[in-house]
C-alpha cells in the first residue's frame, strides 16, 4: 500500500556497495532538519548506514519503507545543484553513488562541529559617565588597542599581550569591554594579507584578448569551454585572475583546480591577495577538522572563491561562474584509488550543468583536450610570448652515446658539468631533473643474475643510500640491504641504476662547497616540506636543487638560468600508448623553468636517442609538430582522441584463480557483445593479460581493455559486463572498473 503522504519519502544515497538509491520516509521529528545535501543515519541490510539525501522520492518502490533514524548535521555538506553532478559521476565511472559521496565530501558522522573562542570589543563610555579609575598600563593598552583596531580574539590578544585573560575579563566585568563567542574557522591560509591588491603588471595584447575573450563567455551564462595554451611564463594565471574578477562583479562564484598540493597554496595566496578573505584552499594536505571547516564555510555563503587540488572540483559553490583547471594535462588530475575519476573531465560536465565558463589552462595541453580545440569543441586562446624580460631558453641535446667512458656511463656529462660550473661561478641557480626517486633502481647478483624484488609487488626494489635499504615505491615494503646474494651466497652484488639520490650526491662530490637540496617524496612526504624546500629556494637559501617532477611545474624560479635533464629516456619507452606525450610535456615544463628573470635561460637534456622525434620537438620547442606526429600514430593503433577506453581489472589471490576468472568474463562479454547486433562493430575487446605490474600489495592482477568508437557503445558494454561478473565462489578477487585510464600498467 501506497503511503499517504508522498512528501515524507526521501531518496537516500547510502554507503554501500550498491548501484542505486533507495527510499526513506522522513519522521515528521526530523522534517525541520532535513535539506538536500544532509547527512543522515539510516537502517539497512539489519545494520545501521549514513547517507546523503538527494530529493524528494520521484517514485514509491513496493518494499516496506522503513524510517530516516538521525539527521546527523543540519547544516548540508552540499546544494541541490550539485545532485546531477554526482549521479552523473557514479554513472559514467561505474561506482556506486553511496560509497562516491562517502569517499568525496569531508568530514563524517564523527566530526565535531565548529570551534568557537571569545572576542573582545572596545565598549565606548557613554555620555556624561564618570572618567574611569586609573588602569594598569596593560590593561588601558590592551583597550587602546581595541579602540584602534577593532574587536580581536582572545587567542590574538594573548599573543600581543602575554597572560592578559584575567585582565580582559575584570575590563569586562567593569563594563570597558565586551565579550562574545565566535566561530573560529580553521584557516590554513591565516596570515596571508587580507586587504585586495592591484594587479602586479599591466596585462600584454595577447593576455588582454584572451582575458576579453573569457568575459564574454562568463556574461553569456551558458557553457562555454576554452583551451589557454600559453608558453611557460607567458602569464596565464594573470589571465584567469582577470576573468575572476569579472566573474565576482556578476555575482557568481570561481573555481581554480591545480594537479599538486605544493601548487595550490601560492596560487590561493595570490588570490587572497587580490580578492581578500572570501578564499577557501581545499585539499587532503589540511587537516580533516580544517578541510571540513573550509567546506562549511562555502556551504555557508562566506566564500566566492575555491583554490585546491583534484577533491575540490567538488566544493560546494552554488553560483558557479567560472571553473580554472590549471595545468589541465597533468596525470595527477585522475584519482588513483577508489573512485577513479578524472577531475578535469568532472570540471567540465560541473560548468555545462552550471552555465559557466571553464577554462584549460596549460603550456603542454594534453593531446586529446588539443585535438578537441582544433575540432572546435572548446574555443583555442593562444599565448605564445612569455611576459618576462627574456625569451624561452635555449634548449640542446646531449646524446650519452659520446660520453660513455670505457663502460661507465657519468650522471653528469661533461657538457653539464661545465655549464653548472659557469651557473655557479656567475652566482645564478640551477635545476637538476629526473624522474626517479633513491639512489639506484636495481641490485643485482653479478654471478646469478638475481634481481632482489618485493615480496607483495612485482617490481625490482629500489635502493636508499641514505637509509641503506631497499624499498618499494609501490606499497612500502622495506629490507635491509643483502651483504650475499640470496640465491647463490656470492658477494658480487651490483647496484645499477640512478635516482635523484645518486644526482644529489654527485653533485655534492663534484662540488661540495655548492648549497644542494633535493625535493622528491623522500625528502617531502607531506606538502608542507615541498613548500618549504621550494620557498627555500626561492629566496636563494640553495644554489642546486635536484628533484622528480615536483619540480617540473608552475613555479617562478627568476634566478634559475640553467636547466639539465639527467636522463631524458626513463619515460618515453615505457609500455603506454602515451609515453611520448608524457615525455614531451615532463621535458617542455622543466625547460621552462629557466630563464624567467633577468637572464637568459639555458636546458641541457641527456639522452641516448638525441634523433627521437619527441626530444627534436622539445628541442626546437615545436608543440604542433610533436601533435601531429602523436596523432598520426594514435589514429593508426586506435587510441584516444580517436576512440574511448575502459579497462575492467580482476585482482586477488590465487594467481591462477584470478587468471581463470579473466578468462571467462572476457569469453562471456565477447559472446554478449556479438549477440547485441549493432554494438559488435563498435567495441573491441583486448586481452585478457597481466599488466605491466602484475602483482600489487600481494594480489595478483589481470585485465581485459575495451576500446570504443562513442560513449554509448562503451556504457552498454560495461553495463554487460558488470551484468556477468560474479566472483568465483570462495574466491578473493574484486573488479574494478576504469574509465579513460591514464595508465595501462
Amino acid at each position: 500500500m501506497k503511503p499517504k503522504n508522498l512528501d515524507n519519502l526521501w531518496e537516500v544515497a547510502v554507503a554501500l556497495p550498491i548501484f542505486h538509491t533507495l527510499t526513506y520516509r522522513l519522521p515528521e521529528t526530523l522534517k525541520e532538519k532535513a535539506q538536500v545535501g544532509c547527512l543522515v543515519r539510516v537502517p539497512a541490510q539489519r545494520r545501521v548506514v549514513t547517507g546523503y539525501l538527494l530529493g524528494l522520492a520521484q517514485e514509491v518502490p513496493e518494499v516496506v519503507i522503513r524510517n530516516i533514524l538521525e539527521v546527523v548535521d543540519p547544516l548540508p555538506r552540499f546544494g541541490p545543484e550539485m545532485a546531477p553532478l554526482f549521479r552523473w559521476l557514479a554513472d559514467y565511472y561505474q561506482y556506486p553513488l553511496g560509497e562516491a559521496l562517502d569517499h568525496l565530501i569531508p568530514g563524517s558522522a564523527a566530526s565535531p562541529g565548529p570551534r568557537t573562542e571569545r572576542w573582545a570589543a572596545w565598549q565606548p563610555q557613554p555620555e556624561g559617565a564618570k572618567p574611569p579609575p586609573r588602569l594598569s598600563p596593560k590593561a588601558q593598552s590592551i583597550l587602546d588597542y581595541l579602540r584602534d583596531h577593532g574587536p580581536a580574539s582572545l587567542p590574538e590578544l594573548n599573543r600581543l599581550f602575554p597572560r592578559c585573560t584575567s585582565v580582559i575579563t575584570r575590563l569586562a566585568a567593569k563594563g570597558f569591554l565586551t565579550l562574545e563567542s565566535r566561530t573560529a574557522w580553521r584557516d590554513p591560509l591565516a596570515g596571508q594579507p587580507l586587504a585586495p591588491a592591484e594587479p602586479s603588471f599591466k596585462l600584454s595584447p595577447d593576455q588582454e584578448e584572451a582575458r576579453t575573450a573569457i568575459v564574454e563567455g562568463i556574461h553569456r551564462r551558458s557553457f562555454t569551454p576554452f583551451l589557454l595554451h600559453g608558453v611557460t611564463a607567458s602569464g596565464k594565471t594573470e589571465v584567469y585572475l582577470g576573468a575572476a574578477q569579472a566573474t565576482l562583479d556578476q555575482g557568481r562564484q570561481v573555481l581554480v583546480l591545480l594537479p599538486e598540493i605544493a601548487l595550490t597554496h601560492p596560487v590561493a595566496v595570490a588570490f587572497r591577495r587580490r580578492f581578500g578573505s572570501r578564499v577557501a584552499l581545499l585539499h587532503s594536505g589540511i587537516s580533516p577538522a580544517a578541510r571540513l571547516d573550509q567546506w562549511r564555510r562555502i556551504i555557508l555563503g562566506q566564500v566566492d572563491i575555491a583554490v585546491g587540488a583534484r577533491s575540490a572540483v567538488f566544493a560546494p559553490l552554488p553560483r558557479l561562474g567560472l571553473l580554472v583547471v590549471d595545468e589541465e594535462h597533468d596525470p595527477a588530475y585522475k584519482q588513483e584509488g577508489g573512485l577513479l575519476y578524472q577531475a578535469r573531465d568532472v570540471a567540465l560536465y560541473r560548468g555545462k550543468l552550471a552555465a559557466a565558463a571553464v577554462v584549460l589552462v596549460s603550456a603542454t595541453p594534453a593531446v586529446s583536450t588539443y585535438y578537441r580545440a582544433r575540432e572546435g569543441q572548446y574555443r583555442y586562446l593562444n599565448l605564445s610570448r612569455r611576459v618576462t624580460p627574456r625569451a624561452l631558453p635555449d634548449i640542446h641535446l646531449l646524446s650519452l652515446k659520446e660520453h660513455q667512458a670505457g663502460r661507465g656511463l657519468p650522471v653528469i656529462s661533461p657538457p653539464l658539468a661545465a655549464a653548472l660550473e659557469k651557473t655557479l661561478s656567475q652566482g645564478e641557480q640551477a635545476l637538476l631533473f629526473l624522474n626517479r626517486r633513491g639512489y639506484a633502481t636495481v641490485l643485482f647478483c653479478l654471478f646469478c643474475g638475481e634481481v632482489r624484488q618485493c615480496r607483495q609487488c612485482s617490481v625490482a626494489l629500489t635502493y636508499h643510500q641514505g637509509r641503506d635499504r631497499l624499498t618499494c615505491h609501490y606499497c612500502g615494503y622495506e629490507e635491509s640491504v643483502p651483504e650475499r646474494c640470496p640465491q647463490c651466497q656470492s658477494t658480487a652484488l651490483k647496484r645499477y641504476g640512478l635516482g635523484t639520490e645518486r644526482v644529489e650526491a654527485e653533485i655534492n662530490k663534484l662540488w661540495p662547497q655548492a648549497r644542494v637540496a633535493r625535493l622528491d617524496r623522500d625528502t617531502a612526504p607531506h606538502s608542507g616540506r615541498a613548500l618549504k624546500v621550494l620557498e627555500d629556494f626561492a629566496r636563494g637559501d640553495y644554489e642546486i636543487l635536484v628533484g622528480t617532477q615536483m619540480i617540473s611545474k608552475g613555479h617562478h624560479f627568476p634566478r634559475v638560468t640553467l636547466v639539465g635533464v639527467i636522463a631524458a629516456d626513463q619515460q618515453l619507452f615505457f609500455p603506454e600508448y602515451h609515453a611520448g606525450e608524457r615525455t614531451f610535456q615532463l621535458l617542455s615544463q622543466v625547460a621552462g623553468r629557466a630563464g624567467r628573470g633577468e637572464a637568459p635561460g639555458r636546458v641541457l637534456i641527456q639522452t641516448f636517442h638525441p634523433e627521437h622525434y619527441v626530444f627534436q620537438a622539445v628541442a626546437s620547442q615545436d608543440y604542433q609538430g610533436f601533435v601531429e606526429q602523436e596523432l598520426l600514430t594514435r589514429r593508426q593503433s586506435g587510441y584516444p582522441p580517436f576512440t574511448r577506453l575502459a579497462l575492467a581489472r580482476l585482482s586477488g589471490t590465487p594467481e591462477e584463480a584470478v587468471a581463470k576468472a579473466a578468462a571467462r568474463l572476457t569469453a562471456a562479454l565477447k559472446q554478449a557483445i556479438a549477440r547485441e547486433g549493432d554494438l559488435a562493430p563498435l567495441i573491441r575487446v583486448l586481452g585478457p593479460a597481466p599488466p605491466g605490474l602484475a602483482k600489487l600489495q600481494g594480489r595478483y592482477r589481470w585485465q581485459l581493455l575495451l576500446k570504443s568508437y562513442g560513449r554509448p557503445p562503451l556504457r552498454r558494454a560495461l553495463e554487460l559486463l558488470r551484468q556477468l561478473w560474479t566472483p568465483p565462489p570462495k574466491s578473493r578477487i574484486d573488479l574494478t572498473l576504469d574509465i579513460d585510464p591514464m595508465s595501462l600498467f
